[in-house]
């Protein structure tokens, strides 16, 4: 699949999201996706039929819902001012949301976007995205807690590896996949007389959460 895992003109949305199940999208992502084919559909089709208008309503619908190959569709709408103005800001938003959620190809669009704002504009969308995140994690949802841990690390001007460390310990805790090694992997670059408190701090936040599988 290479022509989905490079930032994609308006001309091929279409294909995209008619294949966007194939991207690669975690398992999670692709269980909610399943739940809304049909709307997911008709935003396909209305991208097919010109009716941008229509597909940023019905993607927006789904982004807010957290249905990362929306949120990359989305974004590419955003970006092209199709189906709504011109909004770099938005657009951003729903490139790292998409970024986070497992859309490969949206870690090149949002690093195209960020070409276009100026930085206090771009520390704002990261607010925007890490309150997002906060919001879903204390609905419940484990799928933002491995989100959050890569937020620290990929989003952020510089990587935090302490909070890093802390979210991806917590994920490893829940059994998430991947979350094992890659706190292992960020542990590396942490000072060894940080590990026990940053432990403490991760085995508190893990107490305190009621989390949810989505």
């Amino acid at each position: 699949m290479p022509c989905l895992l490079r930032r994609l003109t308006l001309a091929a949305l279409a294909a995209v999201a008619a294949v966007g199940l194939n991207m690669a999208t975690p398992p999670w992502a692709k269980a909610q996706i399943d739940t809304s084919n049909a709307t997911f559909n008709e935003a396909v089709q209305a991208v097919k039929d010109k009716n941008f208008r229509h597909a940023v309503k019905l993607f927006s619908l789904q982004a807010e819902n957290n249905q990362h190959d929306a949120q990359y569709n989305l974004a590419i709408l955003l970006e092209a001012g199709k189906g709504a103005p011109q909004d770099f800001t938005k657009a951003l938003i729903w490139a790292w949301s998409a970024q986070l959620g497992g859309i490969e190809a949206a870690e090149e669009l949002a690093e195209d976007l960020s070409d276009y704002l100026p930085e206090k504009s771009i520390e704002a969308v990261r607010e925007a995205v890490r309150t997002r995140l906060q919001a879903r994690i204390e609905a419940g949802s484990a799928d933002a807690i491995s989100q959050f841990a890569t937020f620290h690390l990929k989003i952020l001007e510089e990587p935090d590896y302490e909070k890093a460390y802390i979210w991806l310990s917590i994920s490893a805790a829940l059994g998430v996949e991947g979350a094992f090694q890659a706190r292992n992997d960020v542990r590396d670059s942490l000072d060894d007389e940080k590990i026990v408190d940053l432990q403490s701090q991760a085995r508190t936040i893990y107490e305190s959460l009621n989390i949810s599988f989505d």
